[in-house]
């Protein structure tokens, strides 16, 4: 239960709010020996939460079917503040919440309250988010049976960071996201569990790096264990003035196949974005999307622009013009592979696309159908080309 305003979530669908956090440097492990401890809580419900918005101050209410679970002893429990974004993850210790509480407040110092329903039944985590960074000062009441937080805001750093988000943000359900970051955590990848704010997309994401190089590299040692990711460049400078963080999200083709080469193209490299640059302008703003291991070998990064080049090919849509736009695109692509890799082993292809292209639909670019199979002939002896190309150039009067 949760005693403050119930304005609806103010957080966008594209803004992801942290479920739950790493214990502390130094501690991973629960510690439980309080159980054997009289002087501690053992056995407690969390009777409500109440916010006290004039003071800065939050209250944990507790109950207990036996009064002396409550009487003269204390809580244990234990504070650490995370400032990407501002929130404060408490650890309960002995108590227990009958329900879950996930709730996110308009036009409130405390932002929101999370509780995780997956720990410990010995321990409750409950994460608060706030408007801005901030210290906290806690103290345990036995008289009034309540966890008192109190907080200041302090001035916020500058502070620009690089995510990255594990298994392109579509995890669910909990539980399996949950198994996915006790895997990634054992084998020593650190993750935060994710919750967006619709309340039932769930998504695990990296710690920031400092770098894009770093976030790449993380990326990729995600691939040995199965899971994808996606490069997010968190901007830091005007928050909390707008009461957001902006989230820039960015591809990163780590070696995952065709099916993310597709969604790239249908979702950011639109024909009607592109068509108009030249094949060096393209490929200057492709390559970035390629992580480095990817770009150090040159038959990958050739066999992924031929992917490219197909789905341009095949661009499914109800337009005449944007059809005509992607199979532009589509030579440029092709282009890049017998300009930029002439010796690798899809040259030849590219050249024979290409022409198949400019035959079908009468668009071309730097080069027409005739010099395509000119230059099959004569840079490419193997070529299974040849003869058709010899064939279709007699044809064509050449």
């Amino acid at each position: 239960m949760l005693f403050a305003e119930k304005d609806e979530m103010y957080t966008s669908s594209e803004e992801f709010l942290p479920l739950g956090s790493s214990l502390g440097e130094g501690s991973t492990v629960l510690d439980l020996s309080f159980l054997e401890d009289e002087t501690y809580i053992h056995d407690a419900e969390l009777a409500g939460i109440r916010l006290l918005k004039d003071e800065n101050r939050l209250l944990f209410k507790l109950k207990a079917g036996q009064p002396e679970e409550l009487a003269e002893r204390n809580l244990k429990y234990e504070l650490f503040m995370e400032n990407c974004p501002p929130r404060v993850i408490l650890m309960l210790y002995g108590v227990v919440s009958r329900e879950r509480v996930f709730r996110f407040f308009r036009n409130l110092n405390i932002r929101g309250v999370v509780h995780n329903p997956f720990l410990n039944r010995h321990v409750s985590e409950y994460v608060i988010f706030l408007e801005d960074w901030a210290e906290i000062v806690s103290e345990y009441s036995m008289e009034e049976h309540a966890l008192s937080l109190q907080y200041s805001f302090t001035e916020p750093p500058y502070r620009r960071g690089y995510g990255v988000r594990i298994a392109d943000t579509m995890i669910d359900p909990l539980p399996h996201v949950i198994e996915i970051k006790r895997e990634l955590t054992e084998y020593g990848l650190p993750n935060f569990l994710l919750i967006a704010s619709d309340e039932e997309t769930l998504v695990l994401e990296s710690p920031f790096f400092t770098s894009r190089e770093e976030a790449i590299a993380y990326i990729e040692s995600l691939e040995g264990f199965g899971f994808k990711g996606k490069l997010a460049i968190r901007e830091y400078r005007d928050f909390p003035k707008h009461h957001r963080f902006d989230v820039v999200s960015e591809v990163v083709i780590t070696g995952e196949g065709d099916v993310n080469l597709k969604n790239l193209v249908y979702s950011e490299l639109l024909p009607d974005r592109i068509y108009s640059l030249s094949y060096s302008e393209l490929y200057l703003i492709t390559k970035e999307i390629f992580s480095p291991r990817v770009q150090s070998d040159e038959e990958l990064i050739v066999e992924y622009y031929y992917s490219l080049s197909e789905i341009y090919r095949n661009y499914e849509t109800e337009s005449a013009h944007v059809q005509s736009l992607a199979g532009l695109v589509s030579i440029k692509l092709l282009e890049i592979i017998y300009f930029t890799y002439p010796e690798s082993q899809r040259a030849d292809d590219a050249l024979w696309e290409m022409a198949n292209i400019i035959n079908e639909h009468g668009i071309r670019d730097l080069l027409d159908e005739a010099e395509c199979y000119q230059k099959i002939l004569e840079g490419f002896p193997d070529s299974i080309f040849r003869e058709e190309s010899r064939v279709r150039l007699k044809a064509m009067g050449k």
